[in-house]
């Protein structure tokens, strides 16, 4: 999944540290400004896989298509993932959550969305892939870098004025 690292404010949090500054809460802010900028990308390229329409003949294997319902629950069950820290590092990822209205035999309760996302960005044996998660990361990474770095200059610039 979709990370991030982003070098050069060691310096500016040491200083604020030792002002007694709560650094936790600007990781989050900053980690969370970068995310949203990757989520927002993982979603247009959801928006732009090839879509069907239609009956697909189960004779057309593997698929090079996802369906418009398909993809309605991708973007559906999109989201960052609740803030990890460990170490002093606070880290996230984008994620799928929850089940999709896509019920089968064996999924009762509806297709995981996260398998769905899987099979479409790895692939299988009957869906060809297509890498989006990794196309989105790739094409938002700097936009990424400087919206976090952007969100913790600001966090620290308020704490540091009160």
């Amino acid at each position: 999944m979709p990370s991030i690292k982003v070098d050069g404010l060691e310096d500016v949090f040491a200083r604020f540290k030792a002002i007694g500054g709560d650094i936790e809460g600007v990781q989050k802010q900053a980690v969370y400004a970068g995310m949203a900028v990757i989520r927002d990308e993982v979603v247009k390229q959801i928006e732009a896989l090839p879509e069907q329409r239609g009956y697909l003949p189960k004779d057309q294997l593997p698929r090079d298509v996802i369906t418009p319902r398909e993809k309605e629950q991708l973007l559906k069950h999109i989201g960052i993932a609740p803030m990890d820290n460990k170490g002093g590092t606070v880290s996230t990822r984008i994620s799928f959550d929850g089940y999709t209205d896509i019920v089968t035999k064996k999924y009762t309760k509806g297709l995981p969305a996260v398998l769905v996302a899987r099979s479409i960005n790895s692939g299988s044996s009957v869906r060809t892939k297509h890498p989006f998660m990794r196309q989105a990361q790739a094409a938002a990474k700097s936009r990424a870098i400087e919206a976090a770095e952007k969100a913790a200059r600001e966090a620290l610039g308020k704490m540091m004025e009160d």
